[in-house]
């Protein structure tokens, strides 16, 4: 009984809290309609309120509203009660002339405070595809779209056309259709950016159309994917298409027929293949007269602070120097800067932290260097300060950041040198044999060797002879490593059958956790990262095509490279098609294993 009221109390005072969340008015409607179209017009609170004051509509007319609907949900968790409340009232409008059509603010009252939306502005335009696909299909019979009707394509767009070398831009690969029947995708081609550091801020899963007006046509456009990008040279830099098959539904049959015939019909699959037009990025170069300490850092608003984690040490022990650069840039491509230590440092591998985030602004955040550094003498040391360069994208200017001088004390080490030593004397009496006197003998000594001495023996040379053979054993393979590992292509060859086996491990697990998603990239991952490794690829040549030259110089069989490209296609189509379902991707992995197999011993 006392449990549950506690538990009664509890969530008594966690419905009072969510009821006392801010409240939120909001209206929804699309930016771009037709002339004659009609049009849903929404407004929404999170509360209940009294006295909702309807907008005024200019431009449209109202067919239909306000309507009301109501939904409540109520989600209990560990003790945790939510409550959400969506109250929406929605009015049905029709577009009557072109040009701008407003809409103004609704108002509500709740908790005693008066609540407004923002006006909405909706652009009316001549072109109607709701209206004009309807005429369409009243002219064939109520027979649908044709594959001829469909008007779809691809753009890529950049927020820049001009930038210098370690400016960010960002790419947006963007699909417009102008009527909503597309089924699926199929064997799809990203553009690899060559000439540009690229890093992807946004793929979706699932298309999320919009509607935008191009040369007076109405479109439902979609994002499918956006990237920002830093050139890495100079020159114009051609962007490569990105490709596309879309399947689209139609109907088959185009003859009239009567009314009843259509709920009977069954639409066709249709493929269709698109490309975006090619784009070229002007990148100049960056002005003369740069300071010594610049680097390639690009961007804005940068900061840099250097400290030791520590004030003073003894001798011997460790501390770190740590330099921290924050701002907005290509922060990602960042060198360290250099320091100059005292001669009684002694240095060790530097430690480096990225926490920038790369959104469609660019990159921003910070990127830490961390100097491990031994001092091995005692005294006071002074670092001159840290110089750090980069071009201002804004100011169009090279600015150099300077830290104050590091001072570091440095205390004698109380170990060092020490020797620690036990000498002890154990006094014993003197016992008299026999007599209390012992006579001096007088006979010679016969002096003999107590033991065999080590040095100069058989043993010490054969010990000395084996010794010598494993230092020059020893030296010939350590040799041999560092120039093994020098040769990175060598290394990522030899590598590849171990790495590609750990990650297609990944995707079995993935697989029988029947997560698609990660399945399918950590499969993807799996056949670059092998191809990439044994045909000595680098990341930014990655491409079908040179998959395909790559595969064809090791004297590849064709059904070979066609199943390898196969598998690529499959992982690359599953990040946008419905679900395939347990059987087809156990059927890519089976792929995957047999394709790699084979050419690890073809490679």
């Amino acid at each position: 009984m006392r449990k549950a009221f506690f538990i009664f109390i509890l969530s008594f005072f966690n419905i009072l809290t969510a009821v006392a969340q801010e409240i939120s008015f909001t209206v929804s409607a699309p930016r771009v309609v037709g002339v004659g179209e009609s049009f849903r017009v929404t407004f929404t609170a999170n509360a209940n309120y009294d006295n909702f004051t309807s907008p005024e509509f200019s431009g449209l007319s109202v067919i239909a509203g306000p309507s009301r609907s109501t939904s409540h949900f109520t989600q209990i968790v560990n003790n945790q009660v939510t409550q959400t409340v969506n109250i929406s009232e929605t009015f049905i409008v029709q577009a009557t002339q072109e040009g701008k059509a407003s809409i103004g603010a609704a108002k509500i009252t709740a908790g005693g405070k008066v609540y407004q939306t923002q006006p909405v502005t909706v652009d009316v335009v001549k072109d109607a595809p709701t209206q004009q696909g309807q005429q369409q299909q009243q002219q064939r019979g109520n027979t649908g779209p044709t594959a001829e009707e469909t008007d779809i394509f691809t753009r890529i767009s950049f927020n820049k056309s001009q930038v210098v070398r370690g400016e960010y831009l960002t790419a947006t690969i963007k699909l417009y259709t102008r009527q909503m029947n597309i089924a699926g995708f199929e064997n799809i081609k990203f553009p690899t950016f060559n000439g540009f550091w690229s890093q992807e801020i946004e793929s979706l899963q699932q298309l999320q159309f919009q509607r935008e007006t191009i040369d007076g046509k109405i479109y439902n456009t979609a994002v499918v994917r956006r990237y920002v990008l830093f050139p890495q040279q100079t020159g114009p830099i051609k962007v490569e298409p990105f490709e596309i098959t879309c399947v689209l539904q139609v109907r088959g049959n185009a003859q009239p027929r009567g009314f009843f015939d259509s709920f009977f019909d069954t639409p066709q699959s249709i493929r269709k293949h698109i490309a975006s037009p090619a784009v070229s990025i002007e990148v100049n170069k960056l002005p003369d007269g740069a300071p010594a300490s610049f680097k390639g850092a690009v961007g804005s608003n940068f900061q840099m602070d250097a400290c030791f984690n520590r004030d003073s040490i003894q001798a011997n022990d460790a501390v770190n120097l740590v330099v921290k650069i924050s701002g907005e840039g290509n922060l990602k491509l960042l060198d360290a800067p250099q320091v100059n230590f005292p001669p009684h440092f002694e240095t060790y591998d530097m430690r480096i932290t990225d926490n920038s985030k790369a959104s469609g602004s660019g990159i921003s955040g910070s990127k830490s260097f961390e100097y491990p550094v031994i001092p091995r003498n005692e005294g006071s040391f002074n670092i001159p300060g840290i110089e750090f360069s980069y071009y201002d994208i804004s100011k169009k200017q090279y600015i150099t950041l300077r830290s104050k001088d590091l001072h570091l004390g440095v205390s004698k080490d109380p170990n060092a040198g020490a020797a620690v030593t036990n000498q002890g004397f154990n006094r014993q009496s003197v016992k008299s044999l026999n007599s209390d006197i012992l006579y001096i003998k007088t006979a010679p000594l016969a002096l003999r060797s107590s033991a065999a001495l080590f040095f100069g023996s058989i043993v010490y040379y054969v010990v000395f002879i084996v010794l010598l053979l494993l230092f020059f054993i020893a030296y010939y393979w350590l040799k041999r490593h560092i120039k093994q590992s020098q040769d990175v292509r060598r290394t990522r060859h030899r590598k590849a059958n171990k790495i590609a086996k750990k990650r297609l491990k990944s995707a079995g697990e993935f697989l029988r956790q029947n997560n698609m998603n990660s399945f399918y990239e950590a499969l993807s991952r799996a056949m670059w990262g092998f191809l990439t490794d044994k045909a000595g690829l680098s990341t930014a040549d990655l491409s079908c095509d040179t998959a395909r030259e790559a595969m064809e110089a090791k004297n590849a069989k064709e059904k070979d490279i066609a199943a390898y490209l196969h598998v690529l296609d499959e992982c690359e189509f599953a990040r946008y098609a419905p679900g395939t379902g347990q059987l087809a991707m156990q059927k890519v992995y089976q792929e995957a294993i047999q394709i790699i197999s084979k050419f690890e011993q073809t490679f």
